[in-house]
């Protein structure tokens, strides 16, 4: 699916003041300045590879993200699938995350707490017996010890480790 760096910066940047680059090795390191349109274009061209805060500083989130990695990328494939269609009612996403599994992207108009949003996640996971899987916003605050939270790379870019590109496979009402 092609998207425009306007429409992926609209759908996943949710804090604006602060994102990760991804080295080499797949470690992150964050740049705190403003991130732009610039750099969502170096991330779809593979220059850089970025990965985005699910907490705002007033913890709410645009999105959800259940990550699934492991081995066996058919079962995963198949897991990811069952997610996706419990999320009917919401824009939804489903991307190969360009090494070892998936992502279910769930997102929110207009945002929502980030408490929210992990209730709400975890409830239709657990629905399904697919609670095992990591859910993205992990946190439902930040606070003086955690001033970011967790990050999941932005679809479309180059893994740095295993020099895969994500692909987005299916994406409903997004647009």
């Amino acid at each position: 699916m092609k998207l425009s760096k306007e429409q992926i910066y609209n759908l996943f940047v949710n804090r604006k003041d602060l994102f990760s680059r991804q080295t080499e090795t797949g470690a992150y390191i964050p740049v705190r300045r403003e991130i732009t349109l610039d750099d969502i274009e170096k991330h779809l061209k593979g220059e850089m590879t970025i990965g985005l805060y699910a907490l705002d500083t007033d913890n709410k989130v645009k999105w959800a993200c259940v990550d699934l990695d492991g081995t066996d990328l058919e079962q995963l494939k198949t897991e990811a699938m069952i997610i996706y269609n419990q999320f009917k009612d919401f824009p939804r996403c489903l991307e190969f995350s360009g090494r070892r599994g998936y992502h279910v992207w769930v997102f929110f108009k207009p945002r929502v707490t980030a408490d929210y949003a992990q209730k709400l996640v975890k409830a239709r996971l657990n629905r399904v017996g697919l609670g095992q899987h990591e859910l993205f916003p992990k946190q439902t605050s930040l606070n003086d010890n955690r001033s970011y939270g967790n990050l999941v790379k932005l679809p479309l870019g180059l893994h740095r480790s295993s020099n895969n590109r994500s692909e987005i496979i299916i994406m409903d009402n997004v647009l």
